[in-house]
């Protein structure tokens, strides 16, 4: 073998190789918390929940979505489903005049409804609420803020009020949580969760990765029947 054999060997182990590593970068699902972090959900997945009482404001659809675990760069649309609780949708509503829509949402933020000025197109999101799509709704309000500058307000979880729907012939909704647990993607290492916060429902309202957080949380609920595990 001589040294031109040698060198045309090393070369093709040397294609080889790249061809490993980008079939590497294309299959590893895993990325890097800080190439995501930057974005405005971070600091609220970082903190394991969000809290309808902390004026929480976010701008776009897909920021809305990023905080349970989404993921996106970009988003259209007025929502999507939930990455980690299968039996809820994210959305972001206007209640403000919208075009065929009609949407309400009480001053109190209790209860909401979805309305389409349309009577037949109406009674076929209400009968489609009802019987296929999720019974549950992460709501964000689109709302002008006082810059002028519309925003994603976090109002809370929220279950489809059947009786209500039926009777007033819009899909009403009722709120059920103000407090609901935030996720990193499933591309996404996280940290080790220390703590987890639960309703007297039973539902896990929030998850905690950080001492100091978790002692502000459950001083903050202390007398609210919501119980911390470790």
């Amino acid at each position: 073998m001589n040294a031109d054999d040698i060198i045309e060997i090393i070369r093709a182990n040397q294609y080889e190789a790249v061809d490993v590593i980008d079939k590497r970068k294309k299959e590893d699902v895993y990325v890097s918390w800080e190439s995501v972090r930057d974005q405005n959900p971070s600091e609220y997945i970082e903190k394991g929940y969000l809290d309808a009482d902390e004026d929480v404001r976010l701008r776009t659809v897909a920021e809305c979505c990023n905080c349970f675990g989404a993921g996106y760069k970009g988003f259209q649309g007025s929502g999507a489903k939930h990455k980690f609780e299968e039996d809820t949708d994210v959305k972001r509503l206007k209640f403000y005049p919208n075009g065929e829509w009609d949407n309400r949402l009480t001053p109190d933020g209790n209860r909401f409804t979805e309305f389409h000025i349309n009577s037949a197109e109406n009674d076929k999101y209400a009968w489609s609420r009802l019987t296929k799509l999720n019974q549950k709704i992460t709501l964000f309000s689109h709302e002008k803020t006082s810059s002028a500058k519309y925003e994603a307000i976090f109002k809370g979880l929220y279950r489809v009020n059947t009786e209500e729907t039926l009777k007033n012939k819009k899909v009403t909704y009722d709120r059920i949580s103000k407090i609901m647990p935030t996720y990193y993607p499933k591309t996404v290492l996280s940290p080790k969760v220390i703590a987890e916060a639960y309703d007297k429902t039973g539902y896990m309202v929030a998850h905690f990765y950080d001492t100091a957080v978790l002692d502000a949380f459950q001083q903050k609920y202390a007398a609210d029947h919501i119980y911390c595990l470790k």
